[in-house]
């Protein structure tokens, strides 16, 4: 499944979207592209990411594939990661949610995400070990990590969902990502990588 067809029901903001969204996720590639070289799809969708988070020279950064998930290990360890990268994820959270709530009301738009959060969560664990099975890795920190910050990547697309944010959204670009089976990883030393 190509990452623009696993973004479908992003596309439709009306009251049922996101658990149309919540349900679509098991669709999608988890961890199916880990280490392949991007297409031009995805690296538009690295940039619209990128852009999105609207902090100056960022959509400009070098865009690095890592190989294996040892690597991916170290660049998520890395203790120099750009801090203003998830500044710029925290404030676009922070106005999403606020949309989100004035839009669908506070219990609604909680229990929707929530669903969203718990849906994903027990989807991509397994897929996240599984492909980690197959490259003969057994740590389940680094599991962990990647299931977590997937299930993170379908909550914040739902919250932009939620608040009826464009297709270019920072948070759907960054899901579309996960779903062609990658792993964004960050913003380390002037790089942005992904596995």
């Amino acid at each position: 499944m190509t990452a623009l067809a696993a973004a479908r029901p992003l596309d439709r903001p009306d009251a049922g979207a996101i658990d149309v969204f919540a349900r679509s996720i098991v669709q999608a590639s988890w961890f199916a592209a880990l280490g392949a070289p991007l297409s031009a799809g995805e690296d538009a969708d690295v940039r619209t990411y990128l852009a999105g988070l609207a902090i100056p020279g960022l959509a400009d950064v070098a865009i690095d594939i890592v190989a294996d998930w040892p690597s991916a290990k170290r660049i998520a360890d890395a203790p120099d990661w750009d801090r203003r990268w998830w500044n710029g994820e925290e404030a676009l959270r922070q106005a999403a949610l606020q949309q989100a709530i004035a839009r669908l009301g506070q219990g609604r738009a909680m229990a929707a995400l929530t669903r969203v959060t718990e849906g994903a969560s027990d989807r991509v664990h397994g897929l996240a070990a599984s492909a980690a099975q197959r490259d003969g890795v057994a740590d389940q920190a680094l599991v962990r990590a990647a299931a977590g910050a997937a299930t993170q990547a379908c909550y914040q697309a739902a919250l932009a969902l939620a608040a009826e944010a464009e297709r270019d959204h920072a948070f759907t670009a960054k899901y579309r990502l996960f779903a062609a089976g990658r792993w964004p990883l960050g913003l380390v030393g002037g790089h942005f990588f992904l596995f």
